[in-house]
């Protein structure tokens, strides 16, 4: 706000004025040079009382000089603003041509406008006018502007522009200044941009600094992106100042969409980059796992700027966070090769490989360090002893525990891990008896111990020191709950429940971590009952489920039989207050159940969740997502992570996570891209993803291909296992092609791979594909009488070709014997006989079936039993039977698909039962009240209902009001369906007339649009 500095113009003419005076001969009135003095020293030492006196002591005598204006004016308002304008107004009035001038009225001004003080300030202003009819200059306008600004008064600083406009004068760039400085000390954003924007417009330069702190003041009200995209959009500069105030608050707050935005902008004006960009764009692609980091970083070693030790610890410390391990070891590299590795960045690369699961890579620093030269601090030796706890090194554990001359409690905890991990509990008591030969040991120490007891199934030693602990009165929550993990390791609810029950009379309720423990015990007995008990428990007691909760459930369902049941479980899980996203152990977890359940609306919702997330996967994790992706037909999806994985994030994908993206392809029939892929990797093939291959060309119908490629990958040297020689004995025992079989099965011999029991039912399924039942036979007969391990899968290979080629000769023979063998039948089994029993007009058997097979499984008849006994009863011409089934379908929680239900339909109506036909139809629809199928019926087959009914004279009856109810619900009508109700109600049973037929075109007609 210098205006005295700015305008040392004034100044000048107010030195020629008093010359000219000398001149006249008129005398120049001089300030006492004594009392000026003493004046300036106490002005130096803030003493505005001591000021004004020195000043009230000379003013009368002469003027004072200009360069004591301020520190008088500044006097006032700190000791007596209210005597400021009285006493100011006198003195330049009896001093008028040495002060009254516009030097004095704008300096004067300026100190109360910077002062905050509106009420003298205003006071001044009319006193200039009135009293000592000053002429007010642009100025002094400009000052009553910026004080108007600092007070946060946007009114009176419209009101002055205004009256600036009404006087013809124009704000000065300084003017501006003035407003947008105060408005900015206000923090005041709207007003600040309308007069960046006005500075604009009225040709000036808007200061570079003034939109630096604009924009960091947007940054502190959280509204970066927003005045950022204001300023661009009205074509306000954004000079590298502002850019790297931008680009730090992108690294503060992890915003790389923003900071890629602004990077973009700038390098399109040719803004030159500082090391302050360059720093803040490297903390924000580090932490967001960008590969552009890896460029940036160049950019800026080539530019020849200083990459500091901080920096690259810091950069390490966000590689950490994302588990940016390619740019963390570019990093490492750079520093290795400039001004060698420090402890501070060995300690941020271990952070890295810790983050990363890495914990034995992490330990392997500890050589390399030494080897340098380099010694670990206290809290080096303390991070490395929990990396070696992890990763169970044990010696190297101890080892760095006696480097280390005074363990802190985190170093005995380490060790008392580290005892855990190897199951020693005699180990870990002689960690706190060490212990306690420098402290004593807290409950936090006794706890681990409990832990390592535990663990090792030692109950007794943990009641002992339980006992113990409770005499130390160190006994917690945390102590009972320890204890009830043991029980719940060895499945023992009723002694769960005592330990529970001693918690409450310790007054100790138990937690979340109590009743995920007590959860857990229901959960590996499949007891659903129990844990739907256990769930109700924690309802009651207030304490919600967590992500512990939930897996626990999870793995429940992996245990239910009972669809409804399984329904319950889910829906438990839809409900939860827990994020699945919000940790990766338990997104994979979820994301594996959805899949195995074929739970896809769940799959694509929570898959739609981690996109809005902030969760930056790991390598596994992106495995899991492209499995997910492809089960829902998403190959885009699985290849922008493939892409993403290696290109933004610069991951490197395992074999694993290759061979998920293999069977993705595979999977949605792109086989020939799976190949492209396989033939590009980097990575050494394996007998996993070359069985992935192999179930390609299986699907593809490419036998040949498939022997092929495995003849390719033995010139090639590679080892298969009996997994992929099982799917090439598949992909050709597919087809019944059981020469080649016989081929394969010799190189696996040669190869020392043995058969195992897949083998040998993948062998009879050969057989019974090509119809040669009785050689399929004696592949089981060879299994029992060699007593090689197999399930049920092979006899419903063997039901299947009997099925397939009308053998039911043998189905007796094969259900005996699976008896025999203790092989329960599963509802595969019972599916086949149906089908089976249902092609030889043996409705009754299948019936029989029905009933006796899932008492001997143990099994409830799943969706594909219930339709494929529907199916029989219609092709056996049984609609009132298939009705029943029908019933019973939906009573088990089970519904046919929409083509068993138009088939159910079509064979009602064959029967002239109509009120039934019209009954499913209302069922499916949800038309009686009942809970709508995901089932529709086809529209031919509903026209063809209509029309059977018009025809037997039930059109008004239940023609006419069915079709209503399928409109009124919403139902799609296709113009067919809609002419044929029009048909029916109008009743055309003879050939239409031309006016009817256009009518029906009309409707057809209205239908489609």
């Amino acid at each position: 706000m210098g205006f005295v500095f700015l305008r040392s113009d004034i100044l000048q003419r107010g030195e020629q004025r008093t010359k000219k005076m000398a001149k006249k001969g008129l005398s120049v009135q001089t300030f006492d040079s004594k009392l000026k003095k003493s004046l300036e020293v106490e002005a130096a030492a803030g003493n505005a009382a001591k000021v004004l006196q020195a000043w009230r002591a000379g003013q009368a005598k002469a003027p004072m000089p200009k360069d004591l204006i301020k520190p008088v004016v500044q006097a006032f308002i700190d000791s007596e603003p209210e005597a400021l304008v009285c006493e100011l107004v006198r003195h330049i009035n009896s001093h008028r041509d040495s002060l009254l001038n516009s030097f004095t009225g704008t300096t004067a001004l300026d100190v109360v406008a910077r002062s905050g003080n509106i009420e003298a300030l205003e006071g001044l202003w009319k006193a200039f006018e009135h009293d000592l009819h000053l002429h007010r200059n642009c100025f002094m306008h400009e000052v009553m502007l910026g004080g108007y600004a600092s007070s946060g008064n946007p009114g009176k600083v419209h009101e002055f522009t205004k009256l600036m406009q009404h006087n013809k004068l124009r704000l000065s760039p300084r003017g501006f200044s003035l407003i947008i400085k105060g408005f900015l000390k206000n923090g005041m954003l709207d007003a600040t941009l309308e007069y960046i924007v006005l500075m604009k417009r009225s040709g000036h330069a808007v200061p570079a600094f003034a939109v630096a702190q604009f924009l960091r003041i947007a940054c502190d009200a959280a509204k970066a992106a927003e005045i950022y995209a204001l300023l661009k959009e009205k074509g306000i500069e954004v000079q590298h100042e502002a850019v790297a105030v931008m680009l730090d608050y992108c690294a503060r707050h992890s915003d790389s969409k923003l900071a890629r935005d602004v990077e973009k902008d700038a390098r399109a004006e040719n803004i030159t980059f500082n090391t302050q960009v360059y720093d803040a764009l490297l903390k924000v692609y580090a932490g967001d796992c960008n590969s552009d980091a890896s460029k940036i970083f160049k950019e800026m070693q080539d530019g020849g700027h200083t990459i500091s030790d901080g920096l690259c610890v810091g950069l390490l410390a966000r590689c950490a966070e994302g588990k940016f391990l390619s740019f963390a070891d570019e990093i490492v590299t750079y520093v290795r090769a400039s001004h060698g590795m420090s402890i501070a960045a060995y300690s941020a690369l271990m952070k890295v490989y810790a983050y990363s699961g890495l914990y034995s890579k992490a330990c392997d620093l500890y050589d390399t360090i030494r080897k340098d030269g380099l010694e670990p601090d206290n809290m080096m030796y303390g991070c490395l002893m929990k990396f070696a706890a992890e990763c169970g090194r044990t010696k190297l554990s101890q080892e760095l525990s006696e480097k280390v001359q005074v363990l802190d409690v985190h170093n005995y905890m380490s060790l008392i891990r580290a005892a855990g991990r190897d199951h020693d509990v005699d180990r870990a008591f002689d960690i706190i008896k060490r212990m306690r030969q420098h402290k004593e040991p807290d409950a936090i120490a006794y706890n681990s111990v409990l832990d390592v007891c535990v663990k090792a199934g030692a109950l007794q030693r943990a009641h002992d020191l339980i006992k113990e602990m409770k005499q130390l009165g160190l006994l917690d929550v945390i102590s009972y709950n320890t204890l009830l993990k043991g029980y719940c390791n060895t499945g023992d609810s009723a002694g769960a429940r005592a330990v529970c029950e001693e918690m409450m009379a310790a007054g100790m309720p138990p937690n979340d971590v109590s009743y995920n423990c007590m959860l857990n015990i229901a959960a590996s007995a499949g007891d659903f009952t129990e844990a739907s008990k256990v769930i109700r428990s924690m309802e009651q007691s207030g304490v919600k489920p967590d992500r512990y909760t939930v897996s626990i459930m999870l793995k429940l369902l992996k245990k239910i039989k009972g669809s409804r049941d399984a329904k319950k479980c889910l829906e438990f899980l839809d409900h939860a207050d827990v994020e699945p996203c919000s940790d990766e152990i338990l997104m994979n977890t979820v994301l594996e159940t959805y899949m195995r359940l074929k739970e896809f609306q769940r799959l694509g919702l929570l898959l739609q969740r981690f996109e809005e997330s902030s969760m930056k996967p790991s390598v596994p994790t992106y495995g899991s997502i492209i499995k997910a992706y492809a089960c829902l037909k998403r190959i885009d999806k699985c290849w922008h992570y493939w892409a993403e994985m290696q290109g933004q994030r610069g991951l490197q994908p395992n074999e694993i996570v290759f061979g998920c993206m293999l069977d993705a392809l595979v999977s949605n029939g792109q086989v020939e891209e799976a190949v492209k892929l396989f033939n590009q990797t980097k990575l050494k093939p394996n007998a996993v993803v070359c069985s992935i291959l192999i179930k390609g060309f299986s699907n593809s119908q490419q036998p040949q291909r498939a022997m092929q490629f495995w003849h390719d990958m033995r010139k090639k040297g590679m080892r298969m296992n009996t997994a992929a020689y099982n799917a090439m004995v598949d992909v050709q025992a597919k087809l019944g092609n059981m020469d080649e079989v016989s081929e394969i099965l010799q190189h696996m011999a040669e190869d020392d791979c043995k058969a195992d029991p897949i083998t040998h039912s993948t062998i009879a399924k050969g057989y019974a594909v090509k119809g040669d039942l009785d050689k399929a036979m004696e592949i089981l007969w060879g299994m029992q009488q060699s007593k090689v391990p197999h399930d049920c899968i092979v006899y419903n290979t063997i039901l299947d070709g009997c099925a397939k080629h009308k053998r039911p000769d043998l189905v007796d023979t094969i259900l005996d014997s699976m008896k025999a063998h203790s092989i329960l039948p599963t509802n595969f089994t019972l599916g086949i006989l149906i089908k089976l029993y249902g092609r030889m007009k043996r409705l009754e058997k299948a019936f029989d079936a029905l009933e006796v097979l899932p008492k001997i499984g143990k099994f409830t008849p799943n969706s594909a039993v219930w339709t494929g006994m529907l199916a029989a009863c219609l092709q056996n011409n049984q609609p009132a039977r298939a009705m029943k089934i029908f019933q019973d379908m939906r009573a088990a929680g089970d519904a046919a698909d929409g083509r068993m239900c138009s088939s159910l339909v079509a064979g009602l109506v064959r029967q002239s039962r109509w009120r039934e036909a019209v009954e499913v139809v209302d069922q499916v629809y949800g038309l009686s009240g009942s809970q709508r199928m995901d089932a529709p019926v086809d529209q031919d087959t509903l026209e063809s209902l209509l029309a059977a009914l018009a025809q037997s004279g039930l059109r008004e009856e239940l023609g006419t009001p069915l079709f209503e109810r399928l409109r009124a619900a919403r139902v799609p009508v296709s113009g067919r369906l809609m002419a044929s109700a029009i048909l029916t109600r109008d009743g055309w049973q003879s050939a239409p007339s031309e006016s009817q037929k256009a009518t029906s075109r009309k409707c057809v007609s209205q239908a489609k649009r």
